[in-house]
């Protein structure tokens, strides 16, 4: 297989043997009077080549018969066992001289050597991609080869000669599916919905680059250039683009995708690549010196990309139409598709083009997102990027010349092209760095995000390295300049990484400067909720929940809501805002319409006084806890109200799902939010109209603390409700004086006296009152029985956080404590052992505020 475009095969650095190919090696005279094979020059009788041929007979490679020798398909992969060169002796050979065992050595180990390069740098603290360890651990392979020379061990072992590059064979189809991958996870319609900041950012770091290096070209005379035109093209063209992939691998790595810079520098990296494909395909007819050669070059290229967006892209919704819904992808339209992209990179090889251009063109044709594009990410990325990719990665790196690294290290020293080639590279990274920090800060974007966003898109990694390497294929790129720009590649994809780690904080980006709990909030006053839906079962706790919450003409109650999607086959997070526009995101649609619809009927004929905003996000759900705070900070949030992980049956008796995703979420809302946050653990219906037309009946249990104000203060805007009962029970230590010894203690004994007043006063309300308790206890088993008491006595219990902690009141059963995000007391409450099946609303308040 020859992807690269020349005699050398694609894999780990070997010459591809000439007798590749060949069906049949003519021979005469029989066995002992073989003359010659093609590739081989003469054979003697009595020469080692005989026993050349031999040994192809062994491997299974070839069939001897008389006066010919017959190339024999499929040829054997695994040998006779480990005991095969013993048993027969000289004839015998090592078990890794057979192909397989060959190739799942060099994969075992380039992904120990990468693996060892990704945890040490985690291990360090250092953000960096995935990728450059693999860079590095080809280097590695480099290093060892080059300093015990082509006959050590590793050699022989790894990488025999005159042997089938199997290993470079794979890494190159590996290669091949990437591209596919990458077309699939991009849409080119984000650039239109792309801020203007991010557009004219995308076009300005490709265009200027490739202007001034034009110019200054133009300006040197021919005898005085040290680089030759095909270079120097290949290289201002490859240096000045931003990769949309690379980028979005990058943001992963870094955990920035789910950012504000890191949105525009997705929307940004898009639009570079679309321009960057223009100007590629732009250059076609300008390479040749026949301009009718050129432009029917161009013609069939274009006729391919037609064909894949009217033929293909069309036959793909039939397919999506005709599956039913709920069922997968069937695994026969999977392989079809393996096979188009194979066939697609074989017609871009045959216009003598780069071949992984056919592959992701085919990609961009697929439709993104569930069901399609979602089943080919994940069947294919994970595999792909973790075991096949290296290989093809390592086989780059194992074809540079690191010897030539040395004056490369030391300015280059007289060589004029090296200097050239380094002048040209640091150049156009200074002109892109420029011009990307210039553009979003003239559109306010703060200097030191513009700094980030300048280095994101300055970032090289593995397609700017895979058109170098088919470049240098096609020899228009010596050994010398190959071996700088990988030099340049692993320098940028180390330094850039830190450099932004170092610029970037992520803690600090959800920041806020008010403080927003309901503490602080007034008696009467708007209170604001972000209200988060993963599945159906949540809706209607949320809105049962929001219905027992007081709101009035004085005291408005305003709800976002925000349905929570994976993002599947996609590259790029999306927020939709559904005042804005409509949603569509293939199978997910009719979840968000239920969403919307229900709470639509809420507030039409349940609750006109309050407010709703809906939202979908659509996002990793390891980074989804960056879309809720940043949506919070953004309107400006009270309260963020979450699911809780576990969800019970109709009858409240078992646990039907246990998603550890939502708890990850709800540890990283706990910990980033720049409010106020709720867990609510439904297991009884909180509702105090429909179901019942008895008061809800809501207990606060109250030790002490910030969390606890919290949860009172939320319990005392539900008590302003009607039929609504409020228990406020307070657990003291036993034998400690009641005294206020702290700040934390004076605020609380106001907050429980201005209840107490208000009560009496009668300001609560006319026909409910509120009830307050105090209750001694020696430790956590008093507490326990204490509540197991009152079990079935409440419709919802609410709690802070950090209840009892560090308190007699959870003395003992601290350790018992099963879910950290619940508190102690919390965790006790909705535990399988609590006898009633009351729900339990979890409050916390707002961690931090920053200092004007």
């Amino acid at each position: 297989m020859e992807i690269m475009g020349n005699a050398t095969a694609p894999g780990l650095g070997m010459p591809e043997p000439d007798f590749i190919g060949n069906d049949y090696w003519a021979g005469g005279g029989g066995s002992d009077n073989i003359t010659s094979y093609p590739g081989f020059g003469n054979v003697g009788a009595k020469g080692s080549e005989v026993d050349w041929v031999n040994d192809l007979v062994w491997y299974g490679e070839a069939i001897r018969g008389d006066g010919f020798i017959c190339e024999e398909h499929p040829a054997k992969l695994s040998s006779d066992g480990i005991w095969e060169k013993t048993v027969f002796d000289k004839r015998g050979y090592s078990f890794w001289q057979y192909r397989l065992p060959n190739l799942e050595l060099v994969i075992l180990l380039v992904f120990f050597l990468w693996q060892v390069f990704y945890i040490l740098f985690k291990k360090l603290g250092l953000s960096i991609p995935n990728f450059t360890s693999m860079m590095l651990a080809g280097l590695l392979l480099n290093a060892l080869l080059t300093i015990y020379g082509d006959k050590s061990i590793i050699q022989e072992i790894l990488f025999p000669k005159n042997r089938i590059d199997i290993a470079g064979c794979l890494g190159s189809f590996g290669f091949m599916i990437f591209w596919f991958l990458k077309g699939v996870k991009m849409d080119v319609r984000r650039i239109l919905k792309a801020e203007a900041k991010a557009r004219v950012t995308g076009v300005a770091a490709v265009t200027l680059p490739i202007v001034v290096g034009l110019v200054l070209y133009k300006f040197k005379s021919g005898e005085n250039r040290p680089l030759k035109t095909e270079e120097y093209d290949t290289l201002l063209l490859m240096e000045s683009l931003t990769s949309f992939s690379g980028i979005a691998r990058l943001l992963r790595d870094l955990g920035m995708n789910h950012s504000s810079i890191g949105r525009v520098a997705l929307s940004s990296a898009l639009v570079s690549d679309m321009v960057g494909l223009t100007f590629l395909l732009g250059m076609v007819p300008v390479t040749f010196k026949s301009k009718v050669q050129g432009f029917s070059l161009l013609a069939e290229m274009i006729f391919f990309i037609v064909i894949s967006f009217v033929v293909l892209r069309r036959l793909m919704f039939k397919v999506i139409k005709r599956k039913r819904e709920g069922r997968p992808i069937d695994d026969k339209y999977i392989y079809g598709i393996i096979l188009m992209v194979c066939i697609a990179c074989m017609y871009w090889d045959d216009l003598e083009q780069f071949p992984a251009l056919g592959a992701f063109f085919l990609g961009l044709a697929i439709p993104n997102g569930p069901p399609i594009g979602s089943a080919l990410i994940e069947r294919l990325e994970s595999f792909n990027f973790g075991i096949i990719l290296p290989l093809f990665l390592s086989a780059s790196m194992l074809r540079t010349d690191i010897s030539s690294w040395k004056t490369s290290l030391t300015f280059f020293g007289s060589d004029e092209k090296k200097f050239a080639v380094a002048s040209l590279v640091l150049l156009i990274f200074l002109l892109k760095i420029s011009v990307s920090v210039i553009v979003p800060y003239l559109y306010k974007m703060p200097l030191r995000d513009s700094i980030v966003l300048a280095l994101i898109m300055s970032h090289k990694g593995i397609i700017e390295l895979s058109f170098y390497l088919f470049s240098y294929g096609l020899l228009l790129l010596t050994r010398d300049t190959f071996s700088i720009l990988v030099l340049a590649i692993v320098i940028n994809s180390i330094l850039i990484p830190i450099t932004i780690g170092f610029l970037y904080d992520p803690s600090k980006q959800f920041l806020c400067y008010q403080k927003r709990n309901l503490a602080s909030l007034k008696t009467i006053g708007e209170l604001k909720t972000l209200v988060c839906i993963h599945r159906p079962d949540h809706i209607s706790s949320m809105i049962n929940l929001l219905e027992a919450s007081y709101q009035s003409e004085e005291s408005p109650l305003t709800c976002y809501v925000l349905h929570l999607v994976e993002l599947q086959g996609q590259d790029v997070p999306t927020l939709i805002s559904h005042k804005v526009q409509k949603l569509g995101v293939g199978s997910g649609k009719k979840y968000s319409e239920n969403v919307i619809l229900s709470f639509e009927h809420f507030t039409r004929y349940v609750c006109s006084s309050v407010s709703i905003d809906t939202f979908t996000c659509i996002a990793n759900p390891n980074h989804m806890q960056d879309d809720v705070c940043w949506l919070a900070l953004d309107k400006a949030v009270t309260l963020i109200i979450l699911p809780f992980h576990r969800t019970w049956s109709l009858d409240r008796t078992s646990i039907v799902s246990d998603d550890e995703m939502i708890r990850f979420l709800n540890f990283n809302v706990l910990k980033q939010a720049p409010c106020s946050v709720g867990i609510l653990i439904e297991r009884h219906v909180v509702n105090k109209k429909q179901d019942s037309p008895q008061n809800l009946k809501v207990c606060v249990v109250f030790v002490g603390g910030k969390d606890d104000r919290e949860a009172l203060a939320f319990a005392k805007r539900m008590a302003r409700q009607e039929n609504v009962t409020l228990t406020v029970l307070r657990l003291l230590a036993s034998g400690k004086s009641k005294e206020a010894s702290g700040w934390d203690q004076m605020l609380d004994t106001v907050e429980l006296r201005e209840l107490m007043r208000n009560n009496d006063s009668g300001m609560m309300k006319e026909d409910t009152s509120t009830i307050y308790l105090e209750q001694e206890i020696l430790d956590g088993a008093d507490t326990s029985m204490l509540l197991r008491s009152m079990a079935f006595d409440y419709d919802l219990f609410i709690v802070g956080r950090t209840c009892g902690e560090n308190h007699e009141a959870t003395k003992g059963i601290e350790n018992w404590c099963e879910f950290e995000e619940l508190g102690v007391i919390g965790d006790f409450l909705a535990s399988p052992d609590f006898p009633s099946k009351t729900s339990v609303l979890v409050v916390q308040q707002q961690r931090t505020v920053a200092n004007n």
